[in-house]
């Protein structure tokens, strides 16, 4: 992947051609990652610094690219940045694609750990989300996410599962057992 990504055709590539721009960010994300988790601080940074460079340009060129204003959030994130700025990214993001269910996913792990500290409407999209994706099939994710967060944000979730039907329920109770054992 590194290869690629420093090769001159990933260099040449238009801001424009989201989708080869998406496949490059989706190579990027991982390495710079590793470069974290590994201690590497330079290479980390030049991989942030890239993916952020990366970002503004595909959203100067498309704005409606829900994937890219949900990496803006977590650059956000990354940086330390938790305001009502980079809340409006996520929030972007769903207003983009409510109903990807790939976005979803990514987003529902990137979101559901800050929920309380979103603005009511973000909050309001973050747990409803949750709850679509115990709805359309997704529960595996879905408990995922639940098992992550915290006991005052797991009381939010149990609403919500409350108010599904009983089968959806059992999908989910099943999905939190299977990640637990």
């Amino acid at each position: 992947m590194t290869q690629t990504l420093e090769s001159q055709a990933s260099r040449n590539v238009s801001p424009c051609d989201t989708h080869s721009q998406r496949a490059l960010l989706l190579m990027e994300m991982p390495l710079a990652e590793a470069a974290l988790r590994s201690g590497a601080a330079n290479e980390f940074d030049r991989r942030i610094q890239s993916l952020e460079t990366r970002v503004r340009q595909v959203l100067g060129c498309t704005p409606r690219e829900s994937f890219v204003w949900l990496l803006a959030f977590n650059l956000e994130v990354l940086h330390g940045r938790l305001n009502e700025r980079s809340f409006d990214l996520l929030a972007m993001s769903y207003e983009t694609s409510p109903n990807e269910a790939w976005i979803s996913i990514r987003r529902i792990v990137v979101a559901m750990p800050l929920v309380l500290s979103a603005p009511e409407p973000v909050r309001h999209k973050i747990i409803f989300e949750f709850q679509q994706l115990i709805r359309n099939g997704f529960a595996d994710d879905a408990a995922r996410s639940y098992l992550t967060a915290s006991g005052s944000v797991r009381s939010l979730l149990q609403a919500q599962i409350e108010q599904l039907d009983l089968p959806r329920q059992k999908n989910f109770s099943n999905a939190l057992q299977k990640l637990r054992s």
